[in-house]
């Protein structure tokens, strides 16, 4: 029977097997023929076929992605991947329609500008729109194979900006930048962290600052005296401690005039400073393995240089662990270079 009575409840509760689906629950009748009836109506729905979902844009996709992306620190970043993605595989386009060899040469692509770790952070966030859509209930089509899509990306030893290089490159670096700059590389902290450093973050008595770091939490920063030094020495300009002068109008924008600090703002001129002072395959983001690599030079302590960097894994850090390497050698190098008399031949035990 598949109404039945239950000792809990004065209603009637239905049962049944559809397709291998179980299908319960209460009638809310407290009369049997009442209860048959609303149990017929359940059995008549579970057997009609599911909702169709919706058809969702790219570019709508990239929008309900935005809503969740965008109070990231990395969302400036994320921004211009969907931008560029929204173009590439067309805004007005279904997702559905997009197919894994679609996606596949939109990536190939990307390539000639771009290093296989960039492209991977972009499939990263295609997968992540991609399935962002997909739990908000639209049609997706096929999920796309993401894994397919990943590059090799060779492990190597971060980029560490030499005791000769570091005065070259900061000679050649715009005023106006220089200070911003030199914090990155003083402090270790991702660039997201120091161009969203507000006044407001900054406790010069605790000699502490709030930031939002990689994946969103909040964490205090200690501030070095030093780090302090160039915190005060920014004109205030607005809330945020990091601003550029304005080299020339446009839209909004006035030349002389102070604005908060960009990415855009400091990638030409990064540029232009790395091609005068002659240093070759340094990054921005290299500042901060920069600080992480003399952290652990400086201490012996991976551990250190994780709670520094803020690494929520021991494994991203063990990327610094060369330079214990380069110590242990350096140690065998010395101890070899001593002048401790050689056992004669003739006095060695023979084996």
């Amino acid at each position: 029977m598949s109404v039945y009575r239950s000792k809990n409840s004065p209603y009637w509760q239905y049962d049944f097997v559809i397709k291998g689906r179980r299908f319960y629950g209460s009638t809310g009748k407290a009369k049997k023929s009442e209860a048959l009836i609303v149990e017929a109506q359940e059995r008549a729905k579970a057997k009609e076929p599911p909702n169709k979902r919706e058809p969702i844009t790219v570019d709508d996709a990239a929008g309900l992605y935005q809503d969740h992306a965008e109070t990231q620190p990395s969302w400036p970043t994320t921004r211009y991947m969907l931008n560029d993605m929204v173009k590439g595989l067309g805004k007005s386009r279904f997702l559905s329609e997009v197919s894994q060899i679609d996606i596949q040469r939109y990536f190939a692509k990307r390539r000639s500008t771009r290093s296989n770790a960039t492209i991977n952070r972009e499939v990263e966030v295609c997968r992540a729109m991609w399935r962002r859509a997909a739990k908000a209930r639209f049609d997706v089509g096929e999920m796309p194979d993401w894994r397919a899509l990943m590059l090799r990306v060779p492990k190597k030893a971060p980029r560490e900006l030499s005791l000769e290089e570091e005065p070259r490159l900061f000679a050649e670096i715009r005023a106006d930048l220089v200070d911003v700059c030199d914090f990155a590389l003083k402090s270790g902290w991702r660039r997201s962290e120091v161009l969203g450093l507000r006044w407001a973050d900054c406790d010069f008595t605790t000699m502490q600052a709030t930031t939002r770091i990689k994946g969103g939490d909040v964490v205090r920063r200690p501030l070095t005296a030093t780090l302090i030094a160039i915190i005060k020495n920014q004109p205030k300009a607005g809330a945020f401690v990091f601003t550029y002068v304005c080299q020339k109008s446009r839209e909004k924008r006035r030349k002389g005039e102070r604005y908060p600090m960009t990415a855009t703002a400091i990638r030409g001129v990064w540029a232009a400073a790395k091609a005068a002072a002659a240093i070759e395959g340094f990054r921005f983001h290299d500042l901060r393995h920069t600080r992480g690599t003399r952290i652990v030079r400086a201490t012996g302590s991976l551990a250190a240089a994780q709670k520094a960097l803020q690494h929520t894994n021991i494994k991203t850090t063990l990327r610094y662990a060369h330079v214990l390497d380069e110590d242990v050698r350096n140690a065998l190098d010395e101890s070899e270079s001593r002048n401790i008399p050689e056992i004669p031949s003739s006095e060695r035990k023979k084996a």
